[in-house]
């Protein structure tokens, strides 16, 4: 998986290193299909100052990420504000980014469009995972067995607010109404202001008074909605409401950190129950392929529970009737969202022979011939 560089003056001095060096960055909104290649003229700890060559015809404002290659690494931030545009100086400042993204560059080239390929897992060398570490879900009492998000089509307004947001809905006092909208990201819990915000509207007091009436008409003085996670993807929730009686008291922030280690658990008896180590037989769809490693996309989100990163395993590689087996190391895992959701797995081949390699050449020179042609 990525890295990250959140220290501002570790930014600060990577990107004075680039200032010195006299590396370009680039400049992307892919929204806007903003793209400008600049060099780095200043960076301090609240901006960053570039110049540029080409005058494109659009500058976004906002939504502005920076990019770049250093040391065999690719680095890429978090969306950024252009503060200032100078046009007839051709500089650019925008805010420092609070966070840099990283991962390792390959050294081969890659060759794309490989869809008759198809790569296996065929079996693992290293793994964390041991057969007494198996759940058997039935076992479950019938309370966690059902912890399950529905529909995704007949979700609630809060289920898809916790559904989108990956975050816990929590209210700790319903007859507070200040307690119904949480601002900032202290505690990582969210409130009503995501739901106004899925409906594309500001937060309205008499809206969020009508709510609260609802809570108290239901005998309810307390509340929260704790998102079961596996991945990047919600698979289900704790759903806890506190009745108004005096035996009980109100969900306090310390409850929501149980509740949330609760949630854990859950997911990984799940994984655990559904994927182990003697099913190694993950099929992938291959995105690009080099001499160096591959890169492939999998929906079985599970694996990164028993093969973790920098595991071993020997992939088999299937084309046409031509099969080679190359162990190979997980270097990292990225998850994609929307529709077609799934894993983007990295391996980096480890090849200790020439005939395998001489395969593995013979395939990826068929393979390019191939992709010229089309």
């Amino acid at each position: 998986m990525e890295k990250e560089i959140a220290q501002r003056n570790e930014i600060v001095s990577l990107f004075n290193k680039l200032r010195l060096n006299r590396v370009k960055v680039k400049l992307e909104n892919e929204e806007k299909k903003f793209s400008l290649e600049a060099f780095i003229t200043k960076a301090d700890p609240s901006l960053l100052g570039l110049f540029y060559d080409d005058v494109p015809e659009i500058i976004p404002i906002k939504n502005v990420k920076i990019s770049f290659d250093l040391n065999n690494n690719f680095y890429n931030s978090e969306n950024v504000m252009v503060r200032l545009v100078n046009v007839p100086l051709k500089s650019i400042e925008v805010n420092l980014p609070e966070k840099l993204f990283f991962h390792s560059v390959r050294k081969y080239p890659r060759i794309e469009g490989l869809d008759e390929i198809k790569v296996f897992i065929k079996n693992i060398e290293t793994t964390e995972v041991s057969k007494q570490t198996s759940v058997n879900l039935a076992e479950l009492p019938a309370t966690l067995r059902g912890i399950y998000f529905k529909d995704l089509s007949k979700l609630t307004p809060i289920e898809n607010v916790v559904n989108i947001y990956k975050k816990t809905f929590w209210i700790g006092d319903t007859e507070n109404l200040s307690n119904y909208v949480h601002l900032g990201e202290k505690y990582g819990v969210v409130g009503y202001e995501k739901y106004f915000d899925l409906i594309g509207k500001k937060v309205n007091p008499q809206v969020l008074e009508q709510i609260r009436q609802t809570y108290i008409s239901k005998g309810i003085i307390s509340y929260a909605m704790v998102p079961i996670i596996i991945g990047d993807r919600v698979f289900g929730v704790i759903e806890v409401s506190v009745p108004n009686d005096p035996k009980y008291k109100q969900l306090s922030i310390y409850e929501i950190f149980y509740i949330k280690g609760l949630a854990d658990i859950v997911g990984e008896v799940i994984v655990k129950t559904q994927s182990t180590s003697e099913n190694a037989d993950v099929m992938f769809n291959v995105i690009d392929l080099s001499m160096g490693g591959i890169l492939a996309n999998t929906k079985n989100v599970y694996i990164t529970h028993y093969i973790k990163e920098n595991s071993v395993v020997v992939l088999s590689i299937n084309y046409k009737e031509k099969t080679i087996n190359i162990k190979s190391r997980v270097v990292r895992y990225h998850y994609v969202s929307g529709d077609n959701a799934g894993l983007n797995v990295a391996f980096e081949f480890y090849i200790d022979d020439e005939e395998t390699k001489a395969e593995l050449s013979a395939l990826i020179k068929t393979l390019s011939k191939k992709e010229k042609e089309a």
